[in-house]
C-alpha cells in the first residue's frame, strides 16, 4: 500500500490556490503535517517550512510548490449583461479553458469562462485562434452594477473542479501534479530517518519562483536539496515512473544527487503489469522549477530535481498516475534511508 494518501491529494487538489492566494491548501497541508514535524513556520510570504530532526548533522531540504495558475480580474464588460475580463495569473493556454468552470473572489462565486457567441461572430472571429482578450467571466451579472457588487478590480479566480478516479491508477484535478508533490512530502515527514529532513512547500511558483527565491536558514544549513516537480511531454508516460532532467531551462543538477536518486528504482515496490517502473536522467526541460533558485541559496546547495510525469498541464484537468506518485516518494525515501 502507498505511503502518500490519495484522500490528502483529492483534498489538496479541491483547495484554492491562485499563487498569491495559497491559503486554503496551506491550511490543508498544515493540518496534515503539524503533528509529524519538530518545528513548522510560515514566513510572511507564505511559505511553510517543516523540520524534522534526525541523528546525525546531514539536513536535506526538499521542496514542491503549493501553488497553481489561476486569473485576476482586471475589468469589467458590457453587452446583454455585465462580465468580468481577466489576466492571467500564471501559464495559462487559451484554448483550453474556454466554458471552464471558475470560482471568483473570496466569495468564491461561480462564474463560466466564455467567447462571444458563434452566431453574434464574423466569419473572421470563427476562423482565428482564440486568445485571452477574446474571453471573459460570466457570473450572470445583468449589468456593470451587479457585477461591480460582486466582484472588485484585483480579485482572483481559480478553476473549479472535482477529484476524479480514471481507471486503476490514474486521478484527474486541477493542479493534480504539483499537489501530488505536496502530498510526498507530508508522507515523508510522517517517516523517521536518520538525517534531518526541512521540507518547504513553496508559494507563487507560477509567477517567477517567488518562494523559492526566500532564504530557509543560514547558509551552511542544507547539505544538499532535492525539488520534486512535474514534467509533460510525450516520451514521459504517465505510469512509467519519475524523472531526473539533468537541464532545467538553464540550471544544471548535481550530477551525485541524480545518479544517487536514479539507483533507488532498483529498490521500488510499485505493481506494474505492463512495465518496470524507471527512474532515469533525461537531457533537458524547459519548463522553470524551484531548483533554478534553490540551488544558488547563500554559499550554493548541491541539487537535483524529480519530476512526476503529467497529462494536461495547467488545466482544469490534469492527469497523473498513482505509481509515479508512489514512486517519488519511495525514491526520496530510499535516498533519504541511504
Amino acid at each position: 500500500m502507498s505511503k502518500v494518501d490519495m484522500n490528502l491529494l483529492k483534498h489538496l487538489s479541491e483547495a484554492f490556490g491562485v499563487s498569491g492566494r495559497e491559503r486554503q491548501v496551506r491550511e490543508v497541508i498544515l493540518s496534515e503535517i503539524r503533528s509529524s514535524c519538530d518545528e513548522i513556520k510560515v514566513d510572511n510570504i507564505g511559505n511553510i517550512i517543516a523540520k524534522k530532526h534526525g541523528k546525525n548533522n546531514k539536513n536535506i531540504l526538499i521542496m514542491a510548490s503549493m501553488d497553481e495558475p489561476g486569473f485576476i480580474i482586471s475589468g469589467y464588460k458590457e453587452g446583454g449583461g455585465a462580465f468580468l475580463s481577466f489576466e492571467p495569473v500564471g501559464i495559462i493556454r487559451p484554448q483550453s479553458i474556454v466554458s471552464e468552470s471558475v470560482v471568483v473572489g473570496d466569495k468564491m462565486i461561480p462564474g463560466i469562462i466564455s467567447l462571444k457567441a458563434v452566431h453574434l461572430s464574423t466569419k473572421e472571429e470563427r476562423e482565428k485562434l482564440v486568445c485571452l482578450k477574446d474571453l471573459f467571466i460570466d457570473i450572470g451579472a445583468d449589468n456593470k452594477q451587479a457585477a461591480e457588487s460582486e466582484v472588485l478590480i484585483g480579485d482572483f479566480a481559480g478553476f473549479k473542479s472535482k477529484y476524479t478516479e480514471l481507471g486503476e491508477y490514474g486521478v484527474s484535478n486541477k493542479a493534480i501534479g504539483q499537489r501530488a508533490c505536496c502530498a510526498v512530502l507530508a508522507a515523508l515527514l510522517k517517516a523517521d530517518y536518520d538525517c534531518s529532513i526541512t521540507c518547504v512547500f513553496t508559494v507563487q511558483k507560477q509567477v517567477g519562483l517567488r518562494g523559492a527565491k526566500l532564504s530557509f536558514g543560514s547558509d551552511d544549513e542544507f547539505d544538499e536539496a532535492i525539488t520534486l516537480d512535474t514534467i509533460e511531454e510525450e516520451q514521459y508516460k504517465l505510469g512509467s515512473g519519475c524523472f531526473i532532467p539533468c537541464l532545467i531551462n538553464s540550471t544544471c543538477h548535481d550530477r551525485s544527487i541524480a545518479i544517487k536518486l536514479m539507483s533507488m528504482k532498483d529498490n521500488l515496490n510499485i505493481e506494474n503489469k505492463d512495465n518496470d517502473i524507471k527512474c532515469e536522467i533525461i537531457a533537458k526541460k524547459i519548463d522553470d522549477g524551484d531548483i533554478t533558485s534553490v540551488n544558488i541559496k547563500g554559499k550554493g546547495i548541491l541539487t537535483a530535481e524529480l519530476d512526476i510525469p503529467v497529462k494536461n498541464k495547467n488545466t482544469s484537468s490534469e492527469i497523473v498516475d498513482k505509481r509515479d506518485i508512489d514512486a517519488a516518494y519511495q525514491i526520496i525515501s530510499k535516498y533519504l534511508e541511504s
